[in-house]
């Protein structure tokens, strides 16, 4: 089992060594502290204020940081490059002067939406002649300014000229739209005066008090404008100098983390007069080992191994092979096993593996996937647990390239369309790739990978069954095994003995299939009173077969996505053809690369998609099924995650 056993134990210590014993804790990452009924008194306030500052620091120089910046801050750290990095670095320097700079852009940026607003009502009124500050109103008349639609205005002033003579308008500005006009009113015309133009639309315009006229005003506004845009760059420009400092931030982030979650820790710690205790889960086969470095430390550290509170359950760590762990992506979408529970993910990796190369069925894509990956793992150099899904898709890409090739798929092309040295001739005269077997353009190929999806499907389904079997088996529960596990493989052994019966022994093929029938029946009953034992199990059988044939179905989805892969890939090809034969040579080859590669590589990124939701699919529901509950807990251990 891939699951690894854990213990809960209790590390005992002189109180005087607290802080040593978690800063060791702490270094060896091997412990998942459980909760204590000791509440400590712990302020996390300071740590998580200065996380906060961290944060709004990583975050403000990651918008105007290099893509070289960018990369330095992204890359694997040491233990000893991130204290270097937090003891070195001016980290409260870096913030502070950042919260400055926010603070004078954000002053800047209000008073930038203020002069730029009053530029706006200003502009069309750049020819008033008046300065800003006169008085509008004087004893005996009014000055109105305000705005009317340019196609009123003359019928406007007709009106006021027949019924007030004594108004004066002065046109400060006009467009096809709206004219900006001043009219110099008599105090005991502005009551008929606002009634007449109230009619033609008119709007009065307020005009912003200043020293000088309107375009005096408008000229002191744009250089204003300009110093306060200037002043947005140069704060800028100090961003992106100071965003050299990202990686190291980040570094001091991580830092941050390890002290807040040594607080944590602290507040785990039960403590008496003398002594301070830490419970938690750890590997059982890493007990020995920490406890030697313990003793290191100092004599006065003990473990013991305790026995875990009622209803606990132990955290679930999973550990398999380089070769699978890759296919440990595959179970976590899912979900952990329970602890006692086994790690389904060695029996999921060939079906899974096998199932992507069957729904792609093409070499070419496979091979394409296989060096996009390859590639990215080799210049990020991760390690196969750090980088699970990526090494998963390497892994599918090199199996996908060797499945398909039987299948003779390469692009979406025809053996037609490819030199004679890469094609073979076959005895009917039908041209096919070299290492083609099968033909999924005419029947017998399609009919070949549908009867091979459905005896994958049955195989798997089959293999579940025996893995809960199994489970039960090695639990102790071997008869509820055998009756409601194993009947069902002594009826598959059943049917294909009676379907491949030699005909010397036709006449007794049949027996054996009866006696699996009634073992199954009775099995299916398992758990009831023996009365009713054969009527439940008879619903049983008529159950599992109805879902066995449901399931069965649901593998057809391989031949599905394996033909639909093809047609898509010669849909691509068909398009760049033919739109390259409507243009001269000279831009039809190019234009072909191009719709030929873009088109490929949405291809193979939708159907990889495809491929890996699917197979996906039939490991959680046609697979997990038959014997996988799920709902485990992760472990995580007190560590420093660099």
């Amino acid at each position: 089992m891939a699951v690894v056993t854990m213990q809960k134990v209790a590390i005992i210590a002189e109180k005087s060594l607290k802080e040593d014993l978690l800063e060791t804790m702490h270094r060896e990452g091997v412990l998942e502290i459980s909760e204590s009924n000791h509440v400590g008194e712990v302020d996390h306030t300071e740590v998580k204020f200065r996380a906060a500052d961290l944060q709004f620091a990583v975050q403000t120089l990651k918008n105007v940081a290099s893509k070289n910046t960018l990369a330095a801050a992204d890359k694997m750290v040491t233990e000893s490059s991130i204290l270097e990095a937090s003891l070195h670095t001016d980290i409260r320097g870096i913030v502070d002067e950042l919260h400055k700079l926010e603070t004078s852009d954000t002053e800047a940026e209000k008073k930038l939406q203020e002069l730029t607003q009053t530029h706006e009502i200003l502009l069309p009124w750049s020819k008033y002649p008046y300065l800003l500050s006169q008085k509008k109103e004087t004893t005996t008349t009014i000055v109105e300014t305000g705005i009317l639609p340019t196609a009123n205005l003359e019928e406007c002033n007709e009106e006021l000229k027949k019924e007030l003579p004594r108004i004066e308008l002065l046109i400060v500005n006009n467009n096809e739209r709206e004219t900006s006009i001043t009219f110099h009113v008599w105090k005991k015309d502005f009551s008929r005066f606002s009634e007449i133009v109230a009619k033609f639309g008119w709007t009065v315009q307020t005009l912003p008090e200043a020293k000088g006229t309107a375009q005096e005003t408008l000229e002191e506004l744009t250089v204003e404008i300009k110093k306060l845009k200037h002043l947005k760059e140069k704060n800028n420009k100090e961003r992106v100098r100071l965003s050299v400092e990202l990686p190291n931030l980040r570094k001091a982030q991580k830092f941050l983390g390890w002290l807040d979650e040594k607080q944590a820790a602290r507040e785990s710690l039960a403590e008496t007069h003398g002594t301070v205790t830490l419970l938690g889960w750890m590997p059982k086969k890493q007990i020995v080992l920490l406890e030697s470095r313990l003793q290191k430390l100092s004599p006065a550290i003990m473990i013991l191994k305790v026995k875990p509170d009622e209803g606990e359950g132990a955290p679930v760590l999973l550990k398999n092979s380089k070769l699978i762990t890759p296919f440990q992506s595959v179970t976590n979408l899912y979900g952990m096993p329970m602890y006692n529970e086994m790690d389904p993910t060695r029996a999921l990796s060939p079906f899974f593996i096998l199932y992507f190369a069957l729904c792609l069925t093409d070499s070419g894509y496979g091979a394409v996937i296989a060096l996009l990956t390859g590639l990215l793992l080799l210049k990020t150099k991760q390690s196969v647990e750090e980088a699970t899904l990526v090494w998963l898709l390497f892994m599918s890409g090199i199996v996908t390239f060797f499945v398909s090739i039987p299948f003779g798929g390469w692009f979406g092309l025809m053996p037609s369309q490819v030199p004679l040295f890469l094609t073979k001739e076959t005895v009917d005269g039908a041209l096919l790739f070299r290492g083609q077997v099968w033909d999924l353009t005419v029947e017998s190929g399609i009919t070949f990978l549908q009867n091979l999806s459905i005896v994958l499907g049955l195989t798997h389904l089959f293999f579940g069954m025996f893995l809960a079997g199994m489970h039960k088996w090695i639990h102790g529960q071997k008869a509820a095994a055998f009756w409601m596990d194993f009947t069902n493989h002594i009826m598959l052994g059943a049917v294909i003995f009676a379907l491949l019966a030699p005909e010397s022994i036709q006449s007794i093929k049949m027996y054996p299939l009866y006696i699996a029938l009634a073992l199954m029946i009775w099995g299916k009953g398992y758990g009831t009173k023996w009365f009713l034992r054969p009527i439940v199990g008879l619903l049983g059988v008529v159950n599992f077969s109805i879902g066995m044939l449901s399931n069965t179905l649901s593998y057809l989805r391989i031949l599905a996505l394996g033909l639909v892969t093809g047609a898509l890939a010669m849909a691509v090809n068909q398009v760049a053809v033919e739109l390259g034969n409507l243009f001269p040579i000279f831009i039809a080859i190019p234009l072909i690369v191009t719709i030929f590669v873009v088109g490929h590589l949405v291809s193979i990124a939708l159907n990889a998609l495809g491929s890996f939701i699917h197979s996906g699919r039939l490991q959680f529901i046609e697979f997990f099924g038959q014997f996988f509950e799920g709902g485990g807990r992760q472990y995580s251990p007190f560590s420093r995650r660099t």
